[in-house]
């Protein structure tokens, strides 16, 4: 009790791509709070120069898409997910693009598509040639500080470390009822 204490509904570890995107749908459920370990444009995400596989073209198919991840994952990718995740690209692609993220464009203005490692078909977008990580954390973040602006109930702390998990018992599984944090500029 001698410790500051902050409530939320829903707290994120970590400001990459996978905890600034949870962070946003959570928000619309109730308070959330996200931890990041630095600054919020140095993540991993900011470093993966790969490209966004996702079925763009009417050349292209979902089925062709989870065979191609199927095969480059030799047996270790669960199916049912493959499939989950496939069906969801393109409208994921669309909501990036729609909350402002540059895509390469051919010079009539279509977004470039090109075929990569185990892909049987065109179906990687790029940002700037290698740059699309960098691009897909910026894009998101500006969501986020959109959201902060128009009173989502999202807060972002930079800088803090998520140094422990308070459970309810030290039993593997328990319920997470807390955190204990350490913050760069206040302990």
């Amino acid at each position: 009790t001698l410790l500051p204490q902050i409530f939320t509904d829903t707290l994120v570890i970590g400001a990459g791509i996978a905890g600034l995107r949870a962070a946003i749908a959570s928000s619309e459920h109730g308070e959330t709070i996200v931890l990041a370990k630095g600054d919020l444009k140095h993540t991993n995400t900011a470093w993966a120069q790969g490209g966004i596989a996702a079925v763009t073209t009417t050349s292209d198919s979902t089925d062709s898409h989870v065979r191609d991840t199927l095969v480059a994952g030799a047996g270790l990718c669960d199916e049912p997910a493959v499939r989950q995740i496939i069906d969801a690209g393109p409208s994921h692609l669309r909501e990036l693009v729609s909350w402002g993220m540059r895509l390469d464009r051919d010079a009539a203005g279509e977004i470039l598509v090109g075929r990569e490692g185990g892909h049987s078909a065109s179906r990687i977008v790029h940002t700037d040639g290698d740059a699309t990580g960098r691009e897909l954390q910026r894009c998101v973040l500006d969501r986020v500080l959109d959201l902060k602006r128009t009173g989502s109930p999202l807060r972002v702390f930079e800088n803090c470390f998520a140094l422990d998990l308070i459970t309810a018992t030290n039993e593997p599984g328990a319920p997470v009822m807390g955190a204990i944090t350490w913050h760069a500029k206040y302990g």
